[in-house]
């Protein structure tokens, strides 16, 4: 069992104790239930199943399990509440206790440059490109503990870091900036599509030596085929990659163009709103 499967098995189990423990479960907090155990089943998917093991030699895999560990799962984690629904689990003096402390006695603060949505852009794009060089990926790949304990709770940490500021989290509200929430978005989905373009258009040749057996070896009888397939891997991750970028940001897109529409009443309306806040500072 890996980490991940672990707190896959453990979340739902989580869910469903403070699920069971909280009076009044209005039709939201059942929904909320619902995608929280919908979650942590898709993450079991990826990182605890027969379909994870195999991911470590097929690249296709790997990139479907990349998405579903960095981007759909993070997303389910944040929009279901799941974190805020914990305090639950606890008794309510203790529950009592723990939140007075979080809000009033707690004395260190992060630094506000530190939680901002911009740097969790930037960390989430950062961590998705490094996993994607040569060196970095064989490397975790030809080990299974360095995928294990490493990459995958890096690419669901960053994907919640990255989330929390563009997912509602009920009965939280989003307050991030507009043009912040449409600037991680944009980032995010051009990275991956120059990302997927470059493992697929800009190459001839695969990338990863771990997927390609005798790589850097004289070419021996009947390996240009094993070399072949692994490009042709490549390119199919790079669809897969470049495809499932729709899958996350225009859901989100929509999201935000809403708050905007509820915001000023209108899409053209805040076009006019934010024309006439830059002829005000070219003016």
């Amino acid at each position: 069992m890996t980490p991940l499967g672990i707190v896959a098995i453990l979340g739902a189990i989580a869910s469903m104790l403070s699920y069971s423990r909280r009076p009044g479960r209005s039709r939201r907090i059942t929904l909320q239930f619902v995608l929280s155990l919908a979650t942590f089943g898709v993450l079991w998917f990826a990182t605890g199943s027969n379909v994870a093991r195999e991911s470590m030699m097929s690249l296709p895999l790997h990139m479907i399990c990349h998405i579903l560990v960095m981007f759909i799962v993070p997303m389910g984690v944040v929009g279901s509440s799941f974190i805020r629904s914990l305090w639950w689990v606890l008794d309510a003096p203790t529950r009592r206790r723990v939140l007075t402390w979080w809000y009033r006695g707690r004395s260190w603060r992060a630094p506000k440059w530190l939680f901002h949505p911009l740097c969790a852009a930037l960390v989430l794009n950062v961590v998705m490109v490094a996993a994607h060089v040569p060196d970095v990926f064989d490397y975790v790949m030809g080990r299974t503990w360095a995928m294990e304990w490493l990459m995958e709770p890096v690419f669901l940490l960053s994907g919640l870091f990255f989330f929390h500021f563009l997912i509602p989290s009920a009965p939280r509200h989003n307050h991030v900036k507009i043009r912040y929430q449409f600037s991680m978005v944009l980032t995010t989905v051009v990275e991956m599509f120059f990302l997927a373009m470059a493992m697929s258009i800009f190459t001839s040749t695969s990338w990863y030596s771990v997927l390609t057996p005798g790589h850097g070896m004289a070419m021996m009888p009947g390996m240009a085929r094993t070399v072949a397939a692994a490009f042709s891997q490549q390119r199919l991750a790079a669809g897969i990659l470049w495809i499932c970028g729709d899958f996350w940001a225009g859901p989100v897109l929509v999201v935000i163009i809403l708050r905007v529409i509820k915001r000023d009443g209108s899409v053209f309306k805040a076009l006019e709103r934010q024309s006439s806040r830059l002829s005000g500072v070219t003016g």
